[in-house]
């Protein structure tokens, strides 16, 4: 099947896609060893970008038509540049976000308000004693919401981000009683993904049947706008339950959405493997590497032939496409075959 929008009549169209999303994974460096961690992350990359570098990419980005971004580890914090790229990203009109595991944030608030950071997401996978068992430090849950509190004084919107596994399942509802009471403004709840050293910790992963009662917890703490609470798009898609703002319209990946690497490897989605690096910043502008039509063939050219599983005869594939891409290839190993979808469930169950 031809790319979107790659030809009509005969004459070539403009570039169809645009990164108007970003993430950007300045660092694997991090002080914590979490079980979910899709990129294994702990010590640096053996290469990572310079500081020129990732200006430059700042830049790269702004003139590619990037608007959101979101900085990344690793431990973002813990890049020694991290400020100078936030301030020339938002100086160049792309809206600049960071999520951290909260650790040094309160000593970072300064630098995240001189660089103009006002809206940051804290890691927290339970309470107390469950996010320190998941994060593998001690004194991580206290350090977390000590920083988040300070930053909510300093003026900078603070939610939080939780990797649903079976270790956590059962506090959601003591978890959100929490998070109300810390004033925290948003929560994203999203299932782990099978990869990295989560596949050491397959046992605590979710089933997909475990998605129903997730959802409706979601749908049913949305209704009580005591705080804004959305599904990740890793979770269900053209489901009967409220559990996000906005309509699927299929995975992102090298359409509307890039992730770049902490060596400069390009990828659909900072969430996928190494196995999906197209091509590295250090070869080739982004521009060229995103305007190349040879690459991120698993997104850009979708063939609702190829799906497989339930995806395959569901009759929401076209607009679905097989949901994240993520979820579906760490689960199955095809990005066209999800298991983890709330529409199947629901209709089978029906």
């Amino acid at each position: 099947m031809a790319e979107d929008g790659q030809e009509r009549n005969g004459l070539m169209e403009s570039f169809p896609f645009v990164p108007k999303v970003a993430g950007w994974e300045l660092t694997r460096l991090c002080n914590m060893k979490c079980i979910h961690c899709g990129s294994s992350a702990g010590s640096p990359h053996r290469d990572e970008l310079s500081l020129e570098e990732g200006l430059n990419l700042c830049d790269q980005l702004a003139e590619l038509g990037c608007e959101i971004l979101t900085l990344s580890g690793g431990e973002p914090l813990l890049h020694p540049a991290w400020d100078h790229y936030a301030e020339r990203l938002l100086k160049r009109g792309v809206k600049t976000y960071l999520i951290t595991n909260g650790f040094y944030l309160e000593e970072n608030l300064k630098k995240l308000l001189s660089a103009g950071v006002r809206r940051i997401g804290v890691s927290l996978d339970g309470t107390q004693e469950t996010h320190n068992f998941i994060r593998r430090n001690p004194d991580s849950f206290q350090r977390a919401m000590a920083g988040a509190q300070a930053a909510l004084k300093a003026g900078i919107s603070v939610g939080t981000v939780t990797h649903v596994s079976k270790k956590n399942i059962e506090e959601l509802e003591e978890m959100y009683r929490v998070f109300v009471d810390a004033g925290l403004r948003f929560w994203q709840i999203q299932i782990t993904f099978l990869s990295g050293r989560m596949l050491e910790n397959r046992a605590l992963a979710c089933e997909p049947e475990e998605m129903l009662r997730i959802a409706k917890f979601i749908e049913e703490k949305r209704r009580e706008q005591k705080m804004k609470v959305v599904a990740g798009d890793n979770f269900g898609y053209f489901s009967k339950f409220d559990i996000s703002d906005g309509e699927w319209k299929g995975c992102f990946a090298g359409r509307w959405l890039v992730g770049i690497d902490a060596d400069g490897g390009v990828k659909g989605c900072l969430s996928l493997p190494r196995d999906f690096v197209e091509d590295n910043i250090r070869r080739r502008s982004l521009r060229e590497i995103w305007e190349d039509r040879s690459l991120f063939k698993f997104n850009r050219y979708f063939n609702p032939d190829e799906l497989g599983g339930f995806c395959a005869n569901c009759d929401k594939k076209l607009a679905c496409r097989g949901g994240c891409s993520v979820t579906a290839y760490s689960a199955t190993g095809s990005v066209l075959n999800n298991p983890y979808c709330l529409y199947r469930l629901e209709h089978e169950i029906s």
